[in-house]
């Protein structure tokens, strides 16, 4: 039986704290705006919330492609942590409202490499495709539930004890992510950019390319973004409609936030089933549908029944918008430019809420909140129109080998392969699991296989001794095949385990191939095995048949 995945659970549980600190502290200053001063007060702080994640995505694609992704999310943390406890202490001490708003924005705008840092990371942690798709889902449910708990917090705290209080609480969750993030933290190695095929591109630049080659990709971002149109215009209406159009009161803010909250939650359920089709672009052309009618339907007949009805099923249309837009992303894309990608989508969401924002405080400012609505419904509308071809083709490229391909990218005889031939490896490549106390090769048996690590522990067995032990991320069995000799040692699994299985064929062609994999092969061979011989043939780069 498999070992529990303890890093896809500790990825997963801070991204929920994280995103759920992220909804409550936006809850909580945009009503602290409202009282500072009204709608354009709750609008310009809006604004001032989504710029960082437009102006640093470049900086944000840096950082994800430069450093150890973990190391990146640990830093976002720690910034998210100490930025609530400033704001929570200037609110407490009746500081003026820029100074609270400012250190919120910084808050908020740490999480921008949270998304970007969590594509790299899940492909790095997870054992198999199945579980790519599962960790994708809980990230997906994570978000969700964030965005129903979090504004039940910030509307139970704002009650409480004020907006100091919610700040508090945030500061509270984001030091508890830190923590958890440090401790255990998963092994990804610092990501290795091949200039050898992209030259000197800045990676947004780099991303814009990829994305030109995969059309599909380009509707899935033009739908993320028309819901973030939405969740934009959302930050600004839902604070007018529960103090002014409903009379809710401030608490009545965090209410229907937690309405469209409770639609997300919902969506889960749908989200699981519709993930297991073999089509998903239909089901976010439906669900980018049902948030333009029910913005249309919100607009003539918005009473206090018909927001409780509409709003949780908007959440739940919306949040479909998003899971199956990065699901598709996630299958679709080279674990090497999944961090860019993400950020890309980072800036196009701020783009987009920042759009929808504006796009609500100028309709309700020229025709009040039903205006406001249904424009945003044409809109909305609009876009599934223009988007609708690409979404159909969509699909079509979300059959990468994504867990595969960043097991290989950690290896250093094929972390140098540019992405096309990486991907082509990748697909060769076959998952097998192993029972514990089994023996995988023998010395002295003629190798035809190399192996990958996906999961567990092996020993290293020459001659009657314990050589080393490999786990995950690590490989054995090239020295056969690159020296076209016997088996150098035998292989024993200590416990059951999954190895990646690549025959000698494909694994030649991509090593000798490419000068830098091949020199790192041959590299690692010199340290195992100094007395090894090397065939002429494959120091040469001749073809392999």
């Amino acid at each position: 039986m498999r070992r529990p995945n303890g890093q896809l659970v500790r990825l997963t549980t801070t991204h929920f704290l994280a995103v759920m600190g992220e909804w409550a502290a936006t809850v909580g200053v945009l009503v602290y705006s409202y009282d500072a001063g009204g709608p354009v007060a709750t609008g310009i702080t809006s604004l001032a919330i989504l710029l960082p994640s437009i102006l640093g995505a470049p900086a944000t694609a840096a950082l994800v492609d430069g450093f150890r992704p973990t190391r990146v999310r640990q830093a976002s943390f720690a910034v998210q942590a100490i930025a609530f406890t400033v704001a929570a202490l200037a609110a407490g001490a009746g500081a003026a409202a820029p100074v609270v708003i400012a250190a919120v924005v910084v808050g908020v705008g740490a999480l921008n490499t949270l998304r970007p840092s969590a594509a790299v990371v899940l492909p790095a942690v997870v054992r198999s495709s199945r579980e790519l798709t599962t960790g994708s889902l809980w990230l997906s449910h994570g978000e969700s539930a964030a965005g129903l708990v979090g504004p039940f917090v910030a509307a139970g705290l704002l009650e409480l004890g004020g907006v100091e209080t919610v700040m508090a609480a945030c500061a509270i969750g984001a030091f508890v992510s830190f923590a958890a993030s440090t401790i255990g933290a998963p092994h990804t190695a610092t990501p290795t950019v091949d200039r050898t095929s992209a030259g000197s591109e800045r990676p947004m630049r780099s991303a814009m390319r990829d994305l030109r080659a995969r059309p599909g990709n380009l509707g899935l971002l033009g739908v993320a973004s028309a819901g973030n149109l939405l969740f934009g215009a959302f930050d600004v209406l839902l604070v007018v409609i529960a103090i002014e159009t409903l009379d809710l009161g401030e608490s009545g803010v965090g209410l229907l936030n937690a309405m469209v909250g409770a639609g997300a939650v919902a969506s889960t359920i749908v989200t699981t089933v519709l993930v297991r089709r073999a089509a998903l672009g239909p089901a976010l052309a439906v669900a980018l549908f049902a948030c333009a009618a029910g913005c249309l339907v919100l607009g003539p007949f918005g009473r206090v029944g018909v927001y409780m009805v509409a709003l949780p099923l908007i959440g739940l249309s919306l949040s479909l918008v998003d899971n199956l837009s990065n699901v598709l992303l996630q299958r679709s894309t080279d674990p090497g430019s999944l961090g860019t990608l993400f950020s890309v989508l980072g800036l196009l969401t701020g783009v987009g809420q920042i759009a929808g924002a504006g796009l609500a405080l100028a309709l309700v400012a020229i025709g009040g909140v039903d205006l406001a609505l249904e424009g945003l419904g044409l809109t909305l509308a609009a876009v599934l129109v223009a988007t609708s071809g690409t979404l159909r083709r969509a699909d079509r490229f979300a059959d990468i080998p994504v867990v595969e391909m960043s097991l290989l990218r950690r290896m250093p005889m094929f972390a140098p392969l540019p992405a096309m031939s990486l991907e082509a490896v990748a697909r060769t490549a076959t998952t097998r699991e192993i029972p514990g106390s089994t023996t995988v090769v023998e010395q002295g048996e003629h190798g035809n296989t190399f192996y990958g690590v996906v999961d567990g522990e092996f020993e290293i067995v020459r001659d009657g001794e314990r050589v080393r032990t490999v786990g995950r991320g690590q490989f054995f069995g090239e020295v056969a095949l690159l020296t076209d000799t016997p088996r150098t040692a035998t292989v024993r699994s200590l416990c059951p385990g999954v190895v990646l299985e690549i025959e000698r064929a494909p694994f030649l062609v991509a090593i000798t191939g490419h000068d830098p994999c091949f020199d790192a092969a041959i590299s690692i061979v010199r340290t195992l095995r100094p007395d090894a011989p090397i065939p002429l043939r494959l120091e040469r780069n001749d073809p392999v048949s």
